[in-house]
C-alpha cells in the first residue's frame, strides 16, 4: 500500500475543504486572501494557523445561545413583518419602488420591517438630544428599555439616573442594558444605585480580565432607548457630558441622533428585547404590553427601516445595507459619520457610482 499517495490525497481533501471554509466563513477580503495564500503556501503549518487564529471559536461559544434564541423570538414576528412591509411599500408611492430591493434585503436578513406612518425628528449632537430624551422619559407611563454602549459618570447620566429612578417609583417598569467595558465608569455605585431603586440591569458580555477586554471585538455599540414601545431614540450619540458642547475650548463633538415615533420602533423593541435576554438570562418574550399598537402619524408619514449589526449578527447587514443603497443612487450620495474608514468594498461602490455623474458628498 501506498501510504505516501494516501497521505498526499489526505492532505489535498483537508486543504480543499479548508480552502472552502475560509471562503465561506471570513468575511474580509483581505483576510480571505491572507488565510488561502498562508494555507496553499504553508503547507500544514497554515493550515494550523488558520484553525487556531482564524475562527473565533469563542465568539461562536458566547453568541450561539443569542442567536438560538432570537431564531425563538423572530419566528413570533416573522410572518406580520413580510406581510406588513410588502402592504407597506405597495402604498408608499413611486419613489419607494425604486429601492424595494433594499427594503426586502433587510427583511429578509434581519426581518427588519420597512414601516409608513412615522415621525422622525433629527437631533443634531447632544444639546439637541438630552433635552429630548430626558422630557419623553419623564413622560413614560409603562416601561422604559435602555440599551448603550458608553454611560459616562458626569451631569448628563446624573439627571438620567434621576428621572430613571422617579419613574421606576412611579411603578414604570425600567430596563437597562451596558456595555461593561464601554460604561465602565458606572458598574459600580451607579449601577447599585438603579438596582437599588427597583430598576433592572444587566451589562452587555461582562468583562473579567480589563486589559484585554477592548481587544476583543464582542461589544455592544448600540445606543436604544424604547419608551412604552411608541417613541424610540437612536443614533450615534452616548451619554456622555462630552456631547453637550457647552465648555469653550474643548473638544467639539459633532454626532446624530433620531428621535422615532410610530411603527419604526417596533425593531428597536426586537433587538433590546433580545439583547436583554441575553444579556440577564431571562425569556422576556413578544406581547401586547411591549409591542402594542403603534401610533399612525399620516401627516408626516416618514418611512423607517432599521438596519443592524452587532458581535452576534451572521452577517454584516448594515454595510449590505449601505453598498445596496449606494448601488442604487441616482442623483446624490450623502454621508455622515463620524468613523470613515471605508474598506474595499465602499471605495469600490463609491467609485463606480462616481461614474454616473452623481453628488457625492
Amino acid at each position: 500500500m501506498n501510504w505516501l499517495l494516501i497521505a498526499e490525497i489526505f492532505y489535498v481533501l483537508v486543504l480543499s475543504a479548508t480552502c472552502i471554509r475560509i471562503v465561506y466563513d471570513t468575511r474580509s477580503t483581505t483576510k480571505t486572501v491572507a488565510y488561502l495564500m498562508l494555507s496553499i503556501f504553508l503547507p500544514v503549518a497554515g493550515i494550523i494557523f488558520y484553525f487556531s487564529f482564524g475562527i473565533n471559536y469563542r465568539k461562536r461559544k458566547i453568541y450561539g445561545r443569542k442567536e438560538i434564541s432570537d431564531i425563538a423570538v423572530l419566528e413570533e414576528l416573522k410572518k406580520e413583518t413580510v406581510a406588513y412591509t410588502e402592504d407597506a411599500m405597495k402604498h408608499a408611492g413611486s419613489v419607494v419602488q425604486e429601492f424595494k430591493e433594499l427594503a426586502r434585503l433587510l427583511v429578509k436578513d434581519q426581518q427588519s420591517p420597512f414601516t409608513r406612518h412615522n415621525k422622525v425628528k433629527l437631533l443634531l449632537n447632544g444639546e439637541s438630544k438630552f433635552p429630548e430624551v430626558l422630557d419623553a422619559l419623564r413622560k413614560a407611563t409603562r416601561h422604559i428599555h435602555i440599551e448603550y454602549y458608553i454611560v459616562e459618570e458626569g451631569e448628563i447620566t446624573a439627571q438620567l439616573e434621576e428621572v430613571l429612578l422617579q419613574k421606576a417609583s412611579e411603578g414604570v417598569e425600567v430596563r437597562f442594558i451596558y456595555d461593561d467595558f464601554g460604561s465602565r465608569s458606572i458598574r459600580r455605585k451607579t449601577i447599585q444605585r438603579l438596582n437599588a431603586g427597583g430598576i433592572r440591569s444587566a451589562p452587555f458580555y461582562k468583562i473579567r480580565f480589563l486589559l484585554f477586554a477592548n481587544r476583543l471585538n464582542y461589544r455592544n455599540h448600540r445606543k436604544i432607548i424604547v419608551i412604552d414601545g411608541e417613541t424610540a431614540f437612536t443614533g450615534g450619540i452616548n451619554i456622555s457630558d462630552r456631547y453637550i458642547n457647552n465648555k469653550p475650548g474643548e473638544l467639539f463633538w459633532r454626532d446624530t441622533h433620531l428621535r422615532i415615533d410610530g411603527p419604526g420602533v417596533y425593531y428597536l423593541q426586537y433587538l433590546f428585547l433580545n439583547d436583554w435576554n441575553f444579556c440577564s438570562g431571562e425569556s422576556l418574550q413578544p406581547s401586547a404590553f411591549l409591542f402594542p399598537s403603534p401610533g399612525m402619524h399620516k401627516e408626516e408619514d416618514v418611512l423607517v427601516q432599521i438596519a443592524a449589526s452587532g458581535p452576534d449578527s451572521t452577517q454584516p447587514s448594515i454595510l449590505f445595507s449601505l453598498l445596496q443603497a449606494v448601488y442604487l443612487a441616482q442623483e446624490e450620495i450623502l454621508i455622515t459619520t463620524p468613523y470613515f474608514i471605508p474598506g474595499d468594498k465602499i471605495l469600490t461602490f463609491e467609485g463606480t457610482q462616481a461614474g454616473k455623474a452623481l453628488k457625492a458628498e
